[in-house]
């Protein structure tokens, strides 16, 4: 005995328009595939980046003390300059009174730089 099969058919209003929109699904699917393996893509380039990035940390860690050793010892003390005021509003009377002005910290690059004049001072004075 064979069984039968039960065979629906189903009818398809505007079947044009839905092949249509078949067609636009897939080629978001396919978009949004594509845009996947660009990010999978990148994702592979910058852990390349982060493992090239470690290693060369590493070999400058081993070579800093070759850096050292080579180097000179020498005593770098902090130079004291003068820093500009910053002209302000006045404000109040009592604000001009008090005659607090708030100095700026040197800066790394500022404090670099008066020592290198230091020491080429020092140098014109041994010529």
């Amino acid at each position: 005995m064979e069984k039968e099969k039960n065979i629906f058919f189903v009818e398809v209003h505007e079947p044009e328009e839905v092949r249509r929109n078949t067609l636009e699904s897939l080629k978001a699917i396919l978009e949004n595939l594509q845009r996947f393996e660009k990010f999978k893509g990148l994702r592979h380039d910058k852990i390349e980046l982060v493992h090239r990035l470690d290693k060369t940390i590493k070999e400058i860690n081993k070579l800093i003390p070759d850096l050292k050793r080579v180097l000179p010892d020498a005593k770098i003390r902090a130079a004291n300059v003068q820093h500009k005021r910053i002209g302000r509003k006045k404000t109040s009377a009592k604000k001009e009174q008090e005659g607090v002005a708030k100095e700026m910290p040197m800066s790394e690059l500022q404090k670099l730089e008066s020592e290198l004049n230091e020491i080429e001072g020092k140098l014109n004075s041994l010529r």
